[in-house]
C-alpha cells in the first residue's frame, strides 16, 4: 500500500471532499448496490467542483488500499458526465439532484441538528445529514424526505392533513408525535403520541401504528407494527445515542452522523463487537475514547480519517 505523505495528513479536508469520503464509506459498507453507485453519480453531477471533490476522496480511498470496485465504465463515465454539466449540456441533472434531494428546502450536515416551527404551527427536528422538502398551502401539508431522520410534532388542523412521503411510502398523521428515518430505500416508522397510517405504493389498505409502536419498510417487505422503547429511538433530540448490544459497526455508522470525516474499520470482523451504552453526541471524541477504553480496539485519528482497528495487546478474538 502506498504511504500518504505526512503533510497530506495533516491539511484538513474540503467540505466537499469529506463528503465524498462519506458517500465511499457508505458505498462500501457492504449492503451497497447499483442504486447507491448511481446516487453517488448523480451526486459527482452536481457540478465540477463535486467531480473534483470525488476524484479527490477516491485517490485518498486508494491510497489507503481500499481500491473502489466500481465497473470501469462507469468510473469513465464520470469525468465526462461532469464536463457535460460544466458546459452546461447536462440537461436532466438539476432535476435528477431534485429527485435525490440534494437541493431540498431544508438539509442538515454532519453533527447538525435542526429545529423548525413551520407556519401551520407544527414543529420539526432535524437530524445530522437530513433533507427533506417542505410543502404546506390550502389542501394539504406534506414532507418529502429524502435521506437522513426527522422527527414531527404536527399542529391539529382537521382540514388539511399530514404527511411525510419517504421512498415508497406515506405516512398520514392521525395523532401529533411521531419520528421518521430514511436509509436509501429502507424506512424506520417510531410513534411516540397517538398514531400513524402507513400505506406503500400499491397496498390495499393503510397499516395503523400506534404509540410506543415502530414499523419498517422498503420496496419489498414491510414489518408489522411492535412494541419499541420510543424514548430510546429518539433519544438522539436531546443530543444522546443509546445502545443496546449492538455491533460496532452499527454504533460507528450511528456516530459518523455526528463526524466530520472518515470512520473506517480496518478489520471488518470488529465490527460484530457488540456494543452497550448512552453516548453524548455533543463530545463525540470523548465517546471514541470510551470505546476504545471498553472494547479491544484503538483508535488513531487524523484531520479527516479516524482508524479503528484492534489492539493485538488486549486480543479481541
Amino acid at each position: 500500500m502506498a504511504t500518504i505523505p505526512v503533510e497530506e495528513l495533516d491539511r484538513p479536508l474540503p467540505g466537499l471532499t469529506d463528503e465524498a469520503l462519506q458517500w465511499l464509506v457508505d458505498l462500501h459498507s457492504g449492503t451497497a448496490g447499483d442504486r447507491e453507485w448511481d446516487a453517488y453519480q448523480r451526486w459527482c453531477e452536481r457540478s465540477p467542483a463535486h467531480q473534483s471533490a470525488a476524484l479527490a476522496a477516491e485517490r485518498l480511498w486508494e491510497r489507503l488500499g481500499s481500491a473502489l470496485q466500481r465497473p470501469p465504465a462507469k468510473r469513465r463515465a464520470a469525468p465526462l458526465l461532469g464536463l457535460l454539466l460544466a458546459l452546461g449540456l447536462a440537461g436532466g441533472a438539476t432535476w435528477q439532484a431534485r429527485e435525490d434531494g440534494w437541493l431540498a428546502d431544508q438539509r442538515t450536515g454532519a453533527g447538525e441538528r435542526r429545529e423548525l416551527r413551520l407556519s401551520d404551527g407544527s414543529q420539526l427536528v432535524l437530524a445530522p445529514h437530513t433533507r427533506v422538502d417542505v410543502t404546506l398551502d390550502g389542501n394539504r401539508r406534506t414532507l418529502r424526505l429524502y435521506a437522513g431522520e426527522l422527527f414531527v410534532q404536527v399542529a391539529a388542523d382537521a382540514s388539511r392533513p399530514f404527511e411525510v412521503q419517504a421512498a415508497n411510502g406515506t405516512l398520514r398523521a392521525l395523532g401529533t408525535g411521531f419520528d421518521v428515518r430514511r436509509d436509501g430505500a429502507r424506512v424506520r416508522l417510531v410513534v411516540t403520541e397517538h398514531s400513524v397510517g402507513v400505506s406503500r405504493a400499491g397496498d390495499a389498505q393503510q397499516t395503523v401504528v400506534k404509540e410506543g409502536q415502530s414499523i419498517t419498510f422498503d420496496a419489498d417487505t414491510l414489518s408489522p407494527p411492535r412494541n419499541v422503547d420510543s424514548a430510546s429511538l429518539t433519544a438522539w433530540r436531546r443530543d444522546r445515542l443509546i445502545f443496546d448490544r449492538q455491533p460496532l459497526g452499527e454504533v460507528l455508522d450511528e456516530l459518523s452522523r455526528y463526524h466530520h470525516g472518515l470512520l473506517w474499520v480496518r478489520d471488518p470482523a470488529l465490527r460484530q463487537l457488540p456494543v452497550t451504552g448512552l453516548f453524548d453526541t455533543r463530545d463525540l471524541e470523548a465517546q471514541l475514547a470510551l470505546l476504545q477504553q471498553s472494547l479491544p480496539i484503538r483508535i488513531r485519528k487524523l484531520p479527516w480519517l479516524t482508524v479503528v482497528e484492534r489492539d493485538e495487546q488486549r486480543g479481541g478474538d
